[in-house]
């Protein structure tokens, strides 16, 4: 993994300090300044653990956003203490491009666009979950046939620091353009209109404690435009894949959904409640015909997983009649 933080300048001390102009140009200029890597063969592999991209992700936005800061601040005290720092998303090429090289080296062969893309991606995205300690991703994903040694590729080529440096919801757009998102006719919506919309409806008000709630979350888009207003983001899905698409984009911009607040959503904290929350949000938010899956529910805490009533899934989260 090529981490680009610049080692010389200091985060700020403010814990609501919005980003340094400094920083963000400082590690930008790193970014567009380093080669991308060629992957080689690695004696020994890397010994990575549950949880072993999570120490570079606090580093890296403790000198950027520092949103896992405020996070860790306000856990501690129990209750609201600072403003909520302010996240400027960015759609950027330099994005895309490390995104698109980390999927190509998953497969010996090169190739994730085709038939079978959504293979490659989440197995991509069970990857960064395992590094981001994701409880419901305790092992590394199992490497089948072409995938062999994708660990090893990936542990090279992925940046983290370059999603930190332009942060936008890069899988919403990547997974539309492929085949399996087409298939699926999974469309997000427009980040702009996310941001507008968030705006729209939570005003000047200090909505930090309000309630935020996207019944289907796709990769997260509106819950991530509300993080800069709200503590309390709430999502549900009937999709295995895009869940887990929200769920790396906020381990990356939002650890308040991720790791909700007790003090302010202790029945979301707690596993033995995902049901009647989830069950909740879809009285609320008029989702007839779905039901809690029960089976598969902890693999998405908090984020909560629903099926279609009477019906069941194949491998990659099509819904059949049964």
């Amino acid at each position: 993994m090529l981490t680009t933080v610049p080692d010389k300048m200091a985060a700020p001390t403010d814990s609501s300090a919005v980003c340094s102009p400094a920083h963000l140009e400082a590690l930008r200029h790193a970014i567009g300044a380093a080669k991308p890597r060629q992957p080689k063969r690695l004696e020994p592999p890397p010994d990575v653990q549950h949880g072993w991209m999570l120490p570079y992700l606090l580093d890296a936005d403790e000198f950027l956003w520092r949103r896992w800061h405020h996070w860790y601040e306000t856990a501690l005290a129990g209750q609201v203490v600072a403003p909520i720092p302010q996240i400027e998303w960015q759609r950027h090429d330099a994005g895309f491009k490390m995104l698109d090289r980390s999927l190509a080296v998953i497969s010996k062969h090169g190739d994730w666009r085709g038939w079978g893309s959504w293979s490659a991606f989440d197995y991509f995205l069970d990857w960064l979950l395992f590094g981001f300690g994701h409880k419901g991703q305790p092992q590394l994903p199992e490497e089948k046939d072409d995938f062999e040694g994708a660990n090893v590729r990936l542990y090279q080529v992925f940046n983290l620091e370059t999603l930190l440096a332009y942060p936008y919801d890069y899988l919403g757009d990547m997974l539309a353009e492929n085949h399996h998102g087409r298939h699926l006719g999974f469309y997000p919506t427009p980040m702009e209109l996310c941001e507008l919309m968030a705006r729209m409806i939570i005003g000047d008000e200090d909505a930090r404690t309000k309630s935020v709630c996207d019944p289907c979350v796709g990769t997260g888009r509106l819950l991530l435009s509300a993080s800069n207003f709200s503590y309390r983001l709430h999502g549900c899905d009937i999709n295995p894949t895009v869940i887990k698409a929200t769920l790396i984009n906020c381990y990356l911009y939002a650890p308040w959904l991720v790791r909700p607040f007790p003090f302010l959503d202790r029945r979301l904290c707690d596993p033995s409640q995902s049901q009647n929350v989830s069950d909740a949000i879809a009285a609320q938010t008029n989702l007839p015909g779905t039901e809690h899956d029960a089976v598969e529910q902890w693999k998405f805490e908090p984020i909560k997983k629903r099926r279609k009533t009477g019906a069941t899934t194949d491998e990659q989260g099509v819904l059949f009649p049964v």
